[in-house]
């Protein structure tokens, strides 16, 4: 969880994300501000323009006051709280609250704040043609209620494109960096026998030199991995003529008259040679599996590669008087190459033998579905413990305790095969309540 987490805040594309919602809900807050006041102000200024107009109304079409009273604004005038009244009068100018204000006679024309005792008005004064001096008034507080709406509207359109583009910058943001997950999945599948060049033709071009980097150091593990491999091979051809001749001129010797200790001895070197043989044949299967250009895949049935590993193996069960079964009513094709597959299933099998005691059992079976192609070997020798089963799989490692000889390549080899060809493998034991035998299941996808 706490890795997750730690993607997640080194992620390039939560940052961007972060940085850039940042400077646009900054840049969105200084331009609100700026446009609410603006409008607000603006609000207030189309207001006075408002008053100033009636006064001039009043001038222009020489309206006059009936007992020097305005006739009262209609219902729907009312919320606007436009009072109306001459100054310098004592008569009752009636307005919209049918209330004379009390306003200050000595106000010059134009416009003036005036606090009241209960309220704030806003009021215009023009002295009319007839000399007589009109004072149009507003309350403050519906003048900034009036304006504050009209702000609050010019805001509108901006509280909704934020979100909108706080979701277009992720989309956007995942189209520009899709590339990069594209080139992680690319660098993904790359394995140790197969490294080819990542393509740079659909990548950004801030990206392509470091893509370039990254193929300048794959040409160069391939390169060295090309090496050790070209040096097993060698290695292991020029070892095969030495140990051949010294298991003929062993084979010579055993042909001749030697005392009970010498014999004994050279049975030792014997079986030394032989171990010494099986080595340089997994070191080759080895070399050979991993060489890309050792036939090409095609369509081969799982039983008949069963069968020829068996007839090669065979005599080893009947040496130890093992039980090698297998069901030859299943069968499955497979797409695969040929030498890798009979590799791994010879290892598998020859392993299965070594490991299983005298006497003991081995079957064999095939399951296909329409996903996957399974085949299971089961036997009854003393299995592989939970914390070794990862562990014998890599090179040279051999299970303490065990009385068999053997390269620690065999495994090494089926993993490898099994990488190759994109299957898995998995190991548990074939008595699970006693906890002993060792069952090898291969799945293959169709």
């Amino acid at each position: 969880m706490d890795g997750v987490k730690k993607r997640s805040s080194n992620s390039l594309k939560t940052r961007l994300s972060y940085w850039i919602s940042a400077a646009i809900l900054s840049v969105a807050i200084i331009a609100a501000s700026f446009t609410f006041s603006s409008a607000f102000e603006e609000a207030h200024e189309l207001q006075d323009d408002v008053l100033q107009q009636m006064a001039v109304l009043f001038d222009h079409y020489s309206l006059t006051l009936n007992d020097g009273t305005l006739t009262p604004l209609s219902q729907d005038q009312l919320e606007f709280q436009v009072s109306a009244q001459l100054l310098g009068s004592n008569s009752a100018s009636n307005a919209l609250a049918q209330n004379t204000l009390a306003l200050p006679n000595n106000l010059t024309d134009g416009f003036h704040t005036v606090n009241l005792a209960t309220q704030s008005w806003r009021v215009f004064v023009r002295t009319l043609s007839s000399t007589q001096r009109i004072a149009i008034a507003q309350d403050t507080a519906i003048r900034d209620d009036i304006a504050f709406e009209t702000a609050l509207h010019t805001l509108m359109p901006l509280l909704v494109l934020i979100p909108i583009l706080l979701l277009l910058l992720g989309y956007i943001l995942g189209k520009i960096l899709g590339p990069i997950s594209i080139l992680a999945h690319e660098v993904d599948r790359q394995t140790e026998h197969d490294l080819q060049l990542i393509p740079t033709t659909q990548l950004p071009s801030e990206i392509v030199p470091f893509v370039e980097a990254i193929n300048r150091l794959l040409s160069k593990n391939s390169q060295v991995i090309a090496s050790q491999k070209r040096f097993i091979a060698d290695a292991a051809h020029e070892l095969r003529s030495p140990i051949t001749a010294l298991s003929l001129q062993a084979q010579r010797l055993q042909q001749t008259q030697l005392t009970d200790d010498a014999r004994q001895k050279l049975n030792a070197l014997q079986a030394g040679i032989g171990r010494s043989i099986h080595l340089l044949e997994q070191l080759l299967s080895m070399a050979r599996q991993q060489d890309n250009s050792v036939q090409q895949p095609q369509k081969i049935s799982l039983k008949m590669v069963f069968v020829e590993v068996i007839e090669d193996l065979y005599p080893l069960a009947e040496a130890k008087e093992i039980d090698l079964g297998f069901s030859q009513d299943n069968d499955a094709e497979l797409n695969a190459n040929p030498v890798r597959l009979k590799t791994l299933i010879h290892n598998l099998i020859d392993n299965a033998i070594r490991y299983t005691p005298n006497g003991g059992k081995i079957d064999l079976s095939i399951t296909k579905t329409d996903q996957y192609i399974e085949m299971t070997i089961k036997d009854t020798g003393p299995g592989i413990a939970t914390d070794e089963a990862l562990k014998v799989f890599e090179p040279f490692y051999r299970v303490l305790g065990s009385n068999e000889y053997g390269s620690g390549l065999g495994l090494a080899i089926v993993a490898s095969i099994v990488q190759q060809m994109d299957a898995k493998i998995s190991l548990a034991p074939t008595d699970a309540v006693n906890n002993c035998g060792l069952c090898i299941t291969v799945r293959f996808p169709l």
